[in-house]
């Protein structure tokens, strides 16, 4: 199944289109403060933007992927991106998004992983999920515990491209 476009009260999450290359680039992939506690590092070079959205482009059939574009709903502006994909690894559900700086702490990450948990229970039927986030990053555990996670434990965890190495919090969601 594509990953269908959704909606919510202020935003638009759409797929990624092969012309997203400089707002994805300009909005958070060049940034390293909102790098900083992913797993990818920052980068000035624009190439790495056009690789990342080839990467997602051959994933929109993907039944294991999820990729959406977060766009604010009254002007079309790219702010960030959501996803919900099956990690082979660790064989489960895995949640990961991320703003533009200028975006952060309006609510729009808890907003549109709102819908996407919406959809992943609904549609997907995920009956299990988890969800990691560096210590150092509350503002994405509170993201993650509006979303209902619970958790669990701390774990060891590599962010900026594993250049930093740190403690993460591990949660879990399971629909009862």
């Amino acid at each position: 199944m594509p990953t269908p476009e959704l909606e919510t009260e202020r935003l638009i999450l759409r797929n990624v289109h092969a012309d997203d290359v400089d707002d994805i680039f300009n909005c958070w992939m060049q940034d390293e403060d909102v790098s900083r506690y992913m797993f990818w590092k920052a980068s000035e070079d624009l190439e790495d933007a056009r690789e990342f959205v080839d990467f997602e482009l051959g994933n929109i059939e993907n039944s294991k992927w999820y990729r959406w574009i977060i766009l604010l709903k009254n002007t079309w502006e790219v702010i960030g991106t959501c996803l919900i994909y099956f990690n082979e690894e660790e064989d489960n559900w895995d949640i990961s998004y991320n703003l533009g700086k200028k975006f952060w702490g309006r609510g729009y990450a808890s907003e549109a992983m709102g819908r996407v948990m919406q959809y992943a229970r609904e549609i997907l039927n995920i009956r299990e999920c988890i969800a990691v986030h560096a210590i150092e990053n509350p503002a994405s555990g509170n993201v993650i515990q509006k979303l209902g996670f619970s958790y669990e434990k701390d774990v060891p965890y590599e962010c900026n491209g594993g250049e930093i190495v740190t403690t993460g919090r591990y949660y879990r969601f399971t629909v009862k």
